[in-house]
């Protein structure tokens, strides 16, 4: 409840701009959500905030540009999708095949990388439009599969390779 006061308390005066700092830290699920819902009809208004976070899924949800700090200083200043585009083959393929392959199957045209676990591969593009070359690709070699799925890269991914994804002391 204190962080909703804090919230009405701040936007009594109509600012042009808001500024919050991790506003949902210690808060419980309902209130997130009230909190979220909030910001973004403020957001839907034309509010312009600054919103501070250690919760990557928070700045996918409610931001439109994304600075990330590390150790005081700057790393990246972009929007989100031009954070995701920072990310070699930020876009994931992963399909599964209806057999094993009997031999190595090699690189698709387009594709960044490729892993191979048994009958699944996972295919990074950097563009999930060239998704089809990598069809055509498994439909040329006699490869053939029975399920296909994407997945994109997120904040958490893009912090974690800018900024290292080792734990540290300090």
């Amino acid at each position: 409840m204190k962080r909703r006061l804090n919230l009405a308390a701040a936007l009594l005066h109509d600012p042009e701009i808001l500024l919050l700092d991790e506003p949902t830290t210690g808060v419980d699920p309902q209130s997130r959500n009230a909190i979220f819902d909030n910001l973004e009809e403020l957001k839907r208004r034309g509010k312009a905030m600054v919103y501070t976070t250690h919760y990557m899924e928070e700045a996918e949800r409610l931001c439109d540009r994304v600075v990330i700090i590390d150790h005081g200083k700057m790393v990246a200043d972009d929007t989100r999708q031009g954070l995701y585009r920072r990310l070699p083959g930020a876009n994931v393929l992963m399909l599964e095949l209806e057999s094993e392959p009997a031999t190595e199957i090699g690189k698709p045209p387009g594709a960044e990388w490729i892993e191979r676990n048994g009958r699944v591969l996972r295919v990074g593009l950097a563009d999930l439009n060239d998704s089809r070359h990598v069809l055509e690709w498994l439909s040329s070699g006699g490869l053939r599969f029975d399920h296909v799925a994407s997945e994109r890269a997120n904040l958490e991914a893009v912090f974690l390779t800018l900024t290292g994804r080792s734990l540290r002391d300090q």
